[in-house]
């Protein structure tokens, strides 16, 4: 998957955008899928110039100039949760055993809607069987966003009102207008194939736009295990959950090695063992054995840094203390994420996972001692800067490699 997306200039265009001051109102509607009737109930719309602006309807019209936009009042003014969540119901008419939700968050009708609008920071969905008025299964997804830093005055010079809301100075961070901000997000539920009557979709956190609070959603789709039977969505989550794990075992246990310079502060991956002297023990640390990826030595010969790549892995994600650790890369750790969908050359599907593996690599700081530091970042703004799981099509299904970082190494590694 190619994501050297360029960069679109952002001016004082017009634009045909949700107003920031107008008001919500509920609403309901009904949607014809084919294969069954939904009833929707979204708590809050916004009310536009025209009827049904921006309807919850809107999210099943094929039409990319439409999307379901309600307005969010953050609360306090600079944080990503907002006084009005928004809840999404649908009521199936006929009961249905779902497998995943594919979302397509903000404003996706053109680069600059999807950058001057706010998107969905996190949905939380909750599934009901029928006859029943608890939810059987209710999970939280949060959606990550590739963002850049901008000119907090340039910004007010072009758009007049910013929205971003973590201002420091005169440099202002904030989603970027990169294509795959708006790209499609596959949410698997309901792993044991429950039949479910109903499901609610709330959304309380947002990731501002640039100019508005307003929250878009632009396209949902339900992913039925009968009706899409054949489809490529639901061979990745059969893989997931059936072949995963094994999969993951291969990667930790194969020998590779993560290697940068001073030259060279992002990390490539090898499909080879480190050759210099293992990884230290922290400082302070040593009496829990905790392997150290902070700090590492480098290696004489090649004049590398090197972290083994299991070291890194077990270090990013892992539950458990000391020599207890064990590696968390599980269907379970998965599933509990989004997989941001796209398209290969020959047109077949593919993801990336939102769960991040190893740390951020920010920067590489001699300090004298011939050792470097190893900066982990945990913000969903530098989503692009980690390694993340991807999921390609093969003969056997899907196939489990690790890609990154995205913009400075085009490259996959596969457990076999």
């Amino acid at each position: 998957m190619n994501h050297r997306y360029a960069f679109i200039a952002i001016g004082a265009m017009a634009l045909s955008a949700p107003r920031a001051d107008a008001a919500n109102q509920a609403e309901d509607v009904s949607v014809d899928l084919g294969w069954n009737t939904l009833q929707l109930h979204a708590s809050q719309t916004l009310a536009g110039s025209t009827p049904a602006q921006y309807s919850a309807k809107n999210l099943f019209d094929p039409s990319p100039a439409k999307a379901w936009i309600f307005h969010g009042e953050p609360i306090p003014r600079d944080s990503e949760q907002i006084a009005n969540p928004a809840t999404l119901t649908l009521t199936l008419m006929k009961p249905s055993s779902l497998f995943a939700v594919a979302l397509t968050p903000g404003y996706a009708k053109s680069a600059t809607t999807q950058f001057q609008n706010a998107s969905p920071k996190s949905v939380t969905i909750s599934l009901y069987r029928p006859h029943e008025d608890k939810p059987f299964e209710t999970r939280r997804f949060a959606f990550s966003y590739h963002a850049r830093e901008y000119s907090l005055p340039q910004l007010q010079r072009e758009l007049k009102t910013v929205a971003f809301t973590n201002q420091s100075d005169d440099k202002i961070t904030g989603k970027s207008d990169n294509a795959l901000n708006s790209a499609e997000r596959l949410l698997l539920i309901n792993a044991g194939g429950a039949q479910i009557a109903k499901l609610e979709l709330k959304i309380s956190a947002i990731e501002p736009g640039a100019k508005f609070t307003d929250v878009a959603v632009s396209k949902l789709r339900l992913l039925d295990r009968q009706a899409n039977q054949n489809s490529a969505e639901l061979r990745l989550a059969h893989f997931i959950a059936h072949d995963l794990d094994n999969a993951a075992k291969q990667l930790a246990a194969t020998p590779r090695c993560l290697v940068y310079t001073e030259q060279n502060a992002w990390p490539q991956l090898t499909d080879r063992a480190c050759t210099g002297p293992a990884a230290q023990l922290q400082q302070g640390q040593a009496d829990q054995g905790i392997d150290d990826v902070i700090l590492t030595r480098k290696d004489a010969a090649s004049r590398q840094y090197q972290v083994p790549f299991a070291v890194a892995l077990r270090d990013a994600q892992t539950t458990g203390t000391g020599r207890n650790r064990q590696l968390r890369l599980s269907a379970a750790d998965i599933a509990g994420s989004e997989l941001i969908l796209g398209k290969n050359a020959n047109g077949q599907l593919q993801a990336l996972s939102g769960l991040a593996l190893t740390q951020a690599f920010l920067a590489n700081r001699a300090d004298g001692f011939g050792k470097a530091y190893l900066q982990p970042q945990g913000s969903p703004y530098f989503f692009f800067a980690y390694s993340r799981p991807q999921f390609t099509p093969d003969k056997d299904g899907y196939q489990l490699s690790i890609y990154g970082p995205a913009g400075r190494q085009e490259a996959q590694w596969a457990t076999r």
